[in-house]
């Protein structure tokens, strides 16, 4: 998964991938120049496509915080404009998904 975020690009992994939104985990999330609010375009890759949609940061979970001793550190993220053709994609990935497919 490729996010742009300001001018910078990140490369995240992903968990929780719903139609709504998804978390991007990391290990190093204070390096992020995110914070609750920030707008992001995220690219989810599917094969050899994109699955293309505009995003917000609306939860941060921290190393060290109650949350974070559970949970992996990272970004809750939700959706805020898909085109329909990536709607699509992306209902097809979360198919897949929850199939038990892996996913590329």
């Amino acid at each position: 998964m490729r996010v742009l975020g300001g001018e910078r690009e990140f490369v995240f992994r992903t968990r929780d991938l719903s139609q709504g939104g998804l978390f991007l985990f990391t290990r190093v999330g204070h390096l992020y120049p995110f914070e609750e609010g920030t707008a992001l375009n995220i690219e989810l890759y599917d094969y050899d496509q994109a699955v293309d949609f505009r995003a917000v940061v609306v939860r941060i979970v921290k190393d060290g915080s109650i949350e974070g001793e559970r949970f992996p550190a990272g970004f809750g993220i939700k959706i805020v404009e898909i085109d329909e053709a990536n709607r699509k994609r992306l209902d097809a990935v979360i198919a897949r998904a929850q199939r038990g497919e892996p996913l590329y």
